[in-house]
């Protein structure tokens, strides 16, 4: 062999020995180690999750799989990063097993020792939070977990504190739900005319969420504080004619308080009230009475002073009302805006404080705008006497059936069907608990709607029957939830762009008036009759 072919062959040698040793190392790649150190670190209950934690390996991800059963069949699985991972979602009070192992370089290591998972239970701890809001047609709840609860259900009624007498209702109830799906915890709650809370009642609805653990079922039930909100008022008609409406009891002469002051003194006050608040209509109730104060020596009518001293309203019917009940029972309106077009009285309201058939004097008058002369409307003034009965479910039936007639009533002289705006004192609030037969729910079951479920409520939180108590001494309540017996309600139109219960009058200049000058609050609301 010639000296050149034998160099040849040497280097041919030496390359491939050299290709050998560069891919020998490749070939030799072995797995990443075993994961070590695998154990439960935490667990979050609300998630229906367990936090595993290993020691890391070098450069390697992890792939953790878990299963009820120990040859892991049916086995679900989760890709990390870190050398941790959650591992959920699991059945409270079952027992899983899981595994990790290291993947690096495309070469995955050996499993990991096998790590018992269980989400541990506890008793039913406190609820973190728990608030509602408006939602249309109701409420929406919504709370933060409670430790430990594998269910929720929500009640729901029309009054607060269910330990409280009278004022309780009897709440609905859901049914227990999964406190684990979905995550978020909300419900809505639908009102119910059954319980007074869909919205043309303008009621709230009182909520809270309950809590319990069926794990540990010897653990008692956590209710959560209880919330409240109204629903979603409904948005009156913006291209409908404003009309800003008041109603006043204004307490009659002679019906005063032993120590309060008496008409001569209150009606310059009464009248210095309503102008600051220049309403277009007013319904006045309790206008009765002498305005001199002095029965034995009769002067004129309180409503006949009270239209002299509003000079910017006009009474619409200065004659004795047809009934010796109620006199004071008035209407007035502005009369640069709107044209007086009819008037009366409606009949077969029966006044149930007395023993005889006596009708409760209640007026009507249709009036037609001046800037928009298609457009007319009802007003209507009502005042409901105290039926004498010792029974609350007997008064409230009483004061429903005065709705009912003044319903057939209202119907048989608005034959076109034209909007009303009705304002007066029911003399009934939704208490007692449970009764939807009174004044108000008729009326609201007649078609009508409170004016109270507005865009807008002011001064709400106190009652509109004051009890001639100074502006500081009327108590709110704790819900902002004031009960009111004196209303605003409207058919034949939609919602109504603000409600203010007057608890703290002022002059026009914004001075606190000298005296409390009636035992209730004058209510006004703003509203949107429809346009023709």
């Amino acid at each position: 062999m010639s000296l050149a072919l034998r160099r040849g062959s040497v280097a041919v040698a030496l390359a491939a020995a050299l290709v050998v040793s560069a891919v020998a190392p490749a070939q030799a790649a072995s797995a990443p180690a075993r994961v070590t150190g695998a154990h439960v670190n935490s667990q979050s209950w609300a998630n229906r999750t367990v936090a595993l934690y290993w020691k890391a390996v070098p450069g390697a991800t992890y792939s953790t799989k878990w299963s009820t059963s120990t040859s892991f069949s049916s086995a679900k699985s989760k890709k990390s990063t870190a050398a941790k991972v959650s591992v959920g979602p699991l059945s409270p009070g079952k027992t899983y097993y899981a595994v990790v192992r290291a993947i690096k370089a495309g070469k995955s290591g050996a499993y990991s020792a096998r790590v018992t998972l269980t989400l541990k239970p506890g008793y039913t701890g406190l609820f973190s939070s728990v608030s509602a809001k408006a939602a249309t047609g109701g409420i929406t709840i919504k709370w933060g977990a409670a430790p430990y609860a594998t269910d929720y259900r929500v009640t729901s009624s029309a009054g607060p504190d269910r330990s409280r007498r009278p004022d309780y209702w009897v709440p609905s109830t859901t049914a227990w739900f999964s406190a684990f799906n979905p995550v978020t915890k909300a419900r809505k709650i639908t009102g119910k005319a059954s319980q007074l809370t869909s919205t043309p009642y303008g009621n709230p609805i009182y909520a809270q969420v309950q809590a319990r653990s069926t794990i540990k079922p010897s653990a008692h039930l956590r209710d959560s504080a209880q919330v409240v909100a109204w629903p979603a008022p409904t948005k009156p008609d913006s291209s409908g004619l404003g009309v800003k409406f008041a109603s006043y009891n204004v307490e009659c002469s002679g019906c005063e308080k032993s120590g309060t002051a008496k008409w001569p003194t209150r009606g310059r006050v009464i009248a210095q009230n309503i102008s600051a608040q220049a309403p277009d209509v007013l319904a006045a109730v309790e206008a009765s009475g002498d305005s001199d104060g002095n029965p034995s020596n009769p002067q004129r009518q309180v409503y006949l002073d009270l239209d002299s001293r509003l000079s910017a309203l006009k009474l619409t019917d200065s004659d004795p009302a047809p009934s010796t009940s109620n006199q004071g029972n008035r209407l007035y309106y502005n009369p640069s805006k709107f044209t007086l077009v009819s008037k009366g009285w409606l009949s077969g309201i029966r006044d149930y404080s007395k023993a005889d058939t006596h009708s409760t004097n209640t007026p009507w008058a249709k009036l037609q705008s001046k800037s928009d002369p298609k457009t007319q409307f009802f007003v209507v003034a009502a005042h409901f006497s105290i039926p004498t009965t010792s029974s609350k479910n007997e008064r409230k039936t009483l004061l429903g059936k005065n709705s009912a007639q003044l319903l057939k009533a209202l119907n048989a002289k608005n034959t076109t069907h034209l909007p009303v705006i009705l304002g007066g004192d029911f003399n009934d609030n939704r208490y007692p608990e449970g009764r939807i037969d009174g004044a108000q729910p008729t009326l609201i079951r007649g078609g009508f709607y409170d004016s109270s479920a507005s865009l807008h409520r002011y001064g709400t939180y106190k009652s509109t029957y004051n009890n001639s108590q100074s502006p500081s001494k009327q108590i709110s309540d704790r819900n902002g939830d004031g009960q009111r017996i004196d209303y605003i309600l409207t058919q034949g139109m939609r919602g109504s762009q603000s409600f203010t219960n007057v608890w703290n009058p002022k002059t026009a200049a914004g001075k606190s008036l000298s005296l409390v000058p009636s035992d209730h609050n004058l209510i006004t609301a703003v509203l949107r009759v429809p346009r023709r």
